[in-house]
């Protein structure tokens, strides 16, 4: 089992990461795990030519597809050769206020914009808690279709696959708790299923995020998630503290 991370952005600690902080980035292989979702983009980049034919399947309470300020956006984008520091660092002016390009929620409609004609498959799992993506004709599918049939969506044909997994999509909100929607068998399915295409070589690059606060319980829970996951790909990932010594 790999133990072994790049840390591309050191651990910071369990912060808040809200549309912008990022408290980490780190990669084994073609793996990528993160706390902010923002940083996703610069890791498909990393591992793809974009510009090249690809797919997407986007799992994910949202869509991460704001566009309010598209335009503006796209005027003020970093360099796509550029590091990790100047892709998280890049911003623009608007109201007085140095405002980040990329964000959490904006990423993937920048990525469409960019590199969407590049698209041969986009499958899309949310809640649909956000704008709709801007492209053409989006596969949309339901949570209860996705242990069963990750592995097949993954096809070889429409390869390289950029996976994109944010954790708030297996939570829900439960009164005033926020709670795991799916079983553990279900996630064990989902990652057996990631593991399949692995090993068959469809998966280009696998993004995944945890997002501690706000759609999830936190840090505790969605370590805990993402180490079960990452498990069943032969990683072993433990962020700086996770476990006190006794």
């Amino acid at each position: 089992m790999i133990t072994e991370w790049e840390w591309i952005v050191p651990f910071k600690g369990r912060n808040h990461s809200g549309s912008v902080e990022q408290n980490f980035l780190c990669k084994a292989g073609n793996v990528y795990v993160m706390d902010n979702h923002r940083a996703a983009l610069w890791c498909w980049l990393n591992e793809l030519d974009l510009t090249t034919p690809h797919s997407l399947i986007h799992i994910d309470r949202h869509p991460d597809a704001l566009q309010s300020r598209l335009d503006e956006w796209l005027k003020h984008l970093p360099s796509w050769a550029a590091g990790i520091d100047a892709y998280l660092g890049k911003t623009y002016q608007s109201d007085d206020f140095d405002c980040p390009v990329i964000r959490w929620d904006n990423y993937i409609s920048i990525y469409l914009r960019e590199f969407g004609d590049s698209l041969t498959t986009f499958r899309c799992l949310t809640h649909e808690d956000g704008d709709p993506p801007n492209f053409g004709h989006p596969m949309y599918s339901s949570p209860w279709e996705l242990p069963e049939n990750l592995s097949y969506w993954l096809a070889e044909r429409e390869g390289p696959w950029i996976v994109n997994i944010d954790l708030d999509y297996f939570y829900c909100q439960f009164e005033s708790d926020i709670r795991m929607m799916v079983s553990d068998d279900y996630i064990d399915a989902v990652a057996t299923g990631l593991k399949d295409a692995m090993d068959r070589g469809t998966i280009g690059v696998l993004t995944l995020c945890l997002t501690p606060d706000s759609y999830t319980p936190g840090w505790t829970a969605t370590e805990t998630l993402a180490a079960r996951i990452l498990e069943r790909l032969d990683l072993a990932i433990q962020l700086p503290n996770l476990v006190e010594p006794t």
